[in-house]
């Protein structure tokens, strides 16, 4: 099953469709007849809230150039011949000249009185030019703006709601729902198999509806399937034929689409990619909160739902209960698939355990751990919010999506770019260090390195350099702290100075900041003698796993070097913190010495 078909059935099963070949346009203007087709005046639909006006299911038509009319609801160049400022006056007279024969042709085929009201009066030109001084007069008119009628006072005869079947089925035979109005253009639409329906159908040469919302894409919208170059033509088939598609699928597909695109809890926004995600059976299963703003409580019954056996969500284990998500990029005006993902909930949920689990790791201040939304993993790559707002690769969240949901490895190139940004900065931040252990977790190969490694482990399950390389980041956030408690406030740390070097070759940059630790020890030694020794018993410990400083560190080794470093600058947070409510727990009654004597602070 393709994923347009999948798109189709979503829209027959789901939604409540509107009338084929009618669609969601905005009106702004209403033009009021009786029902003998005289002018009565202009209701403005424009609002604060609503300041293009308001949204009506009418009949559409797709077109980016030419002239192709909308039956009775239209801009006001095609409804009254009212120009814009660079329209071509030759242009905007065969749009008005074209809507109204469209008009002509409605009222003589379905009888309808409404339309015969608006065709009487595009028959009185003084009522015409009555209409167009009246529009004209209104300050918040523009010529592109959606003019609609209304007649005898309740009657529209192009809104859906109006549940006139015989305007309904005329737009369906005159549009032939190709999103031509030209009939030789239908007539000569080619039989083939429709890629959506597998059936032998007529097809169309241009898809009927464009899918909006896309960031990146044409106001007007993009299409899913479009050639209009040679090079991309196949066998000669141009336009969308490259891609036969029947014109009711090609209709039910788009609007699907389209609504999941409009609704904010079926759609994410990340970088210049979006994420539509929906089900095939109504389900209270949320994934886009838990990969947009995972909440502790709804983590944790996440989490423990696997442990209990309970689901964290009320759903059907079912093949029925599908999930599908699917990842779009607008390229000018056409729709480019990233990525397509079929599965159930119950294999979704799975995995998003996984995803949170991998993420737990201690907190700076050496609490609890929180959990990231994939957008702020993969901004914690760039130097700001307003770089990662220009600047986020699609390929970055692409792959940190495919991990939540589907299991798959990060690629290298993250592992990369994590490296240099901690460089850059001489530190290593939460959510990075976070993304540094989704790294090594999604590798197989790298896996076990993490093993116990949520928090500060004294005894990893690394060897060789690996090892080494976790505990020159531990002995670094070390003498980061012997300098602070020697000299307090500076305004360059070793850190600022040392962090790529340490990192990168730790045997050049750590003799020399071994041998400034000695005296900042000294000068600790005889202001705060408790302290000294708690700082070099800890620097005995961490020195003691160091059989020798390695030369050079590989991108493997520099990342669990600022996994060491973060470790231990959240160890010693923990131990401040801890020392600071012992002291206010017995502080009422007996005299306490300075915590830092029996801590180490941060």
């Amino acid at each position: 099953m393709t994923i347009l078909t999948v798109l189709k059935n979503y829209a027959e099963e789901r939604l409540d469709l509107p009338p084929s070949m009618y669609g969601e346009n905005t009106i702004a203007w209403l033009i009021e007849l009786d029902s003998a087709g005289r002018f009565q005046g202009i209701t403005p639909l424009k609002s604060k809230d609503a300041k293009r006006g308001q949204k009506f299911i009418t009949p559409h038509i797709g077109r980016t150039s030419g002239v192709k009319p909308k039956l009775l609801a239209d801009t006001a160049e095609y409804v009254l011949g009212i120009a814009r400022a660079h329209s071509k006056a030759e242009r905007v007279a065969e749009c008005h000249r074209q809507f109204v024969a469209l008009v002509e042709a409605c009222a003589l085929q379905t009888q309808e009185p409404s339309v015969q009201a608006i065709l009487a009066f595009y028959q009185s030109g003084a009522e015409i030019d009555r209409a167009k001084a009246a529009l004209l007069a209104e300050k918040d008119f523009e010529a592109g703006d959606g003019v609609m009628f209304r007649v005898a006072g309740h009657i529209q005869p192009a809104d859906a709601r109006s549940r006139l079947t015989s305007i309904e089925q005329f737009w369906q035979r005159h549009s032939a729902a190709t999103g031509d109005t030209d009939a030789k253009a239908v007539a000569d639409s080619p039989i083939m198999t429709c890629l959506v329906t597998g059936k032998e159908t007529q097809v169309a040469k241009r898809m009927p509806f464009m899918i909006k919302g896309l960031i990146g894409g044409q106001s007007s919208g993009v299409a899913m399937v479009s050639a209009n170059a040679k090079a991309f033509t196949s066998y000669g088939l141009e336009g969308s034929l490259t891609s036969p598609i029947s014109p009711d699928a090609a209709e039910k597909f788009a609007k699907a689409l389209n609504h999941l695109l409009a609704d904010e809890q079926s759609r994410l926004h990340l970088s210049e990619t979006t994420y539509v995600f929906w089900t095939r059976e109504k389900t209270t299963f949320n994934v886009m909160t838990l990969l947009t703003q995972p909440r502790a409580q709804e983590v944790a019954n996440l989490l423990n739902s696997v442990k209990t056996g309970k689901q964290a969500s009320s759903f059907d284990q079912c093949r029925a209960n599908e999930f599908y998500a699917l990842a779009l990029r607008a390229n000018k005006s056409r729709v480019v698939v990233c990525d397509w993902l079929e599965t159930t909930i119950p294999h979704v949920q799975e995995q998003l355990t996984a995803w949170f689990e991998f993420q737990r790791l201690v907190s700076p201040e050496g609490g609890q751990p929180h959990f990231f939304s994939v957008y702020a993993l993969a901004a914690s790559l760039y130097r700001d919010r307003e770089a990662a707002r220009k600047e986020m690769s699609g390929r970055v969240v692409t792959a940190l999506m495919r991990l939540a949901l589907y299991g798959d490895r990060l690629p290298e190139e993250l592992l990369a770019t994590l490296v240099r940004r901690n460089c850059a900065e001489r530190t290593i931040t939460y959510p990075r260090a976070v993304l540094l252990k989704l790294i090594f977790l999604s590798n197989t190969r790298r896996k076990p390195l993490m093993t116990n490694m949520h928090q500060l482990n004294p005894d990893p399950c690394l060897e060789g350099t690996d090892l080494a390389a976790y505990t020159c980041g531990r002995l670094l956030a070390l003498l980061e702290l012997v300098q602070q408690r020697a000299l307090g406030s500076v305004n360059t740390t070793l850190v600022d100075r040392y962090y790529g070097a340490a990192s990168n070759t730790p045997a050049v940059a750590f003799p020399p900041l071994l041998r400034g630790a000695r005296s900042h020890l000294a000068k600790l030694r005889k202001e705060k003698g408790g302290l000294a020794r708690r700082l070099e018993e800890a620097l005995e410990e961490v020195v003691s796993q160091l059989m020798t400083f390695p030369k050079t560190l590989n991108l493997q080794q520099q990342g669990l070097f600022s996994l060491g470093y973060y470790h231990q600058r959240a160890e010693h947070r923990r131990q401040a913190q801890a020392a600071k409510a012992s002291q206010d727990d017995s502080e009422a009654s007996l005299p306490m010495a300075d915590p830092a004597d029996g801590a180490i602070e941060g």
